[in-house]
């Protein structure tokens, strides 16, 4: 579930990040940056208006981007503290499990010891 929601952040924070290279490369600069390069390209396709919208719609995308990798951070930070106590159980349970096998292993071959007893042992004689 965790895995699912996480590449499902994770592409949505890939094209976010690309929508914001895309604005950011549009809008002028005020002092005629890389922005007016594309002569004007930003003025011309949005309108005279546009610059203020295109300067919000940043902003909004920048926030949820910001949100975005936040929540991802948390999602990635729980998912390890889950990985490490699961681990942590599951080496404590085998260690348990290595102490239980490490009993039963002298009563296997002390079963074992007897039967080979039984068979050194001389039939018992019939009268």
């Amino acid at each position: 579930m965790l895995t699912v929601l996480s590449a499902v952040l994770y592409t949505a924070v890939v094209l976010i990040a690309i929508l914001l290279i895309g604005l950011v490369l549009v809008q002028p600069a005020k002092s005629g940056g890389f922005g007016s390069a594309f002569g004007g390209v930003g003025e011309s396709m949005f309108g005279a208006q546009a610059m203020s919208q295109l300067s919000k719609v940043t902003v909004w995308l920048l926030s949820f981007f910001f949100i975005l990798t936040l929540l991802l951070a948390v999602i990635t930070g729980h998912k390890g503290s889950v990985d490490s106590k699961s681990s942590l159980l599951l080496s404590k349970e085998s260690a348990a499990v290595k102490k239980v096998e490490q009993k039963a292993v002298p009563a296997q071959k002390s079963a074992a010891a007897k039967k080979a007893e039984q068979k050194a042992a001389p039939a018992p004689v019939k009268k």
